[in-house]
């Protein structure tokens, strides 16, 4: 495993890049093989693990999500567009929510980009109440035939960053039903480029992220940092997903699994 210690931080800089494409030009360096990558005070930026997913494991996860087909109508910020008000109350206030335009959604649905969400999320508008997502309910099987994948990737998670492993898996084995992995939910997407964006997970913890598909191209930025993941199918990438990231341009099929804990589990465990 190679360690890379990065000297600079740019943070300041790549805030302004939020809600704004990847370009290449805003990475230095291109990581494809297993690096271990710190910031300048040894803390950890990110952990990429090269080939660790057996193939039969995720041409299987392949070919269960791919039907997946919810467009990211509240994730303004990764389209790459400005935010709408979904509704406004009777005294004419907007709703705290954001939405996509419509035009922008459809203009992605011709492009066959779609989303899911495995496992459990929050109810809306209660914070203090998880439960098993709408396409969990209706398509068990997308997470019950992959729980072999769930546990490997749970497994290279707690293998390779056992002190953020042990805090994270503290606040999700809180929860009754979410004792088996430091994970609460699965975020599924297909052919979808994303501008910078953060994720809003669980503060202090890290999400592992694979793709699959026949594609090229695709790259993960961290602007932050400058540098660029090029993770294909059978690698893994764990980092925070609070700093901004997003991908570079890609041909072909491609689709992402990123495995998190929801940011609400502490507010469901008290």
């Amino acid at each position: 495993m190679k360690l890379l210690r990065l000297r600079h931080d740019y943070q300041e800089a790549a805030a302004q890049l939020e809600g704004q494409f990847p370009d290449p030009a805003h990475a230095t360096q291109s990581i494809e093989q297993d690096t271990h990558v710190t910031a300048h005070d040894g803390s950890t930026i990110a952990v990429f693990l090269s080939q660790r997913i057996d193939p039969e494991l995720y041409r299987l996860a392949h070919a269960l999500w791919k039907p997946v087909k919810g467009v990211p109508s509240n994730r303004a910020t990764a389209v790459g567009v400005k935010s709408l008000h979904t509704s406004m109350n009777r005294y004419g206030v907007p709703s705290p929510r954001s939405g996509v335009p419509r035009v922008v959604l459809d203009v992605l649905k011709s492009k066959g980009v779609g989303q899911g969400i495995l496992g459990f999320s929050r109810v809306p508008r209660q914070k203090a109440k998880l439960t098993r997502t709408t396409l969990t309910i209706r398509s068990p099987e997308m997470l019950d035939v992959n729980r072999p994948l769930v546990k490997l990737v749970n497994r290279l998670y707690k293998y390779y960053l056992p002190d953020l492993y042990a805090k994270q898996r503290t606040v999700v084995k809180k929860i009754p039903h979410l004792r088996q992995t430091a994970f609460s939910t699965i975020y599924v997407v297909k052919n979808w480029q994303t501008a910078y964006h953060a994720d809003g997970n669980l503060p202090g913890g890290m999400t592992a992220i694979m793709c699959m598909g026949a594609f090229t191209g695709g790259a993960l930025v961290l602007p932050r940092w400058r540098i660029a993941f090029a993770y294909e199918p059978g690698d893994l990438l764990l980092f925070d997903a609070e700093e901004l990231h997003g991908n570079l341009p890609f041909a072909g099929e491609r689709m992402s699994a990123a495995f998190y804990c929801t940011r609400y589990i502490p507010d469901c465990s008290r």
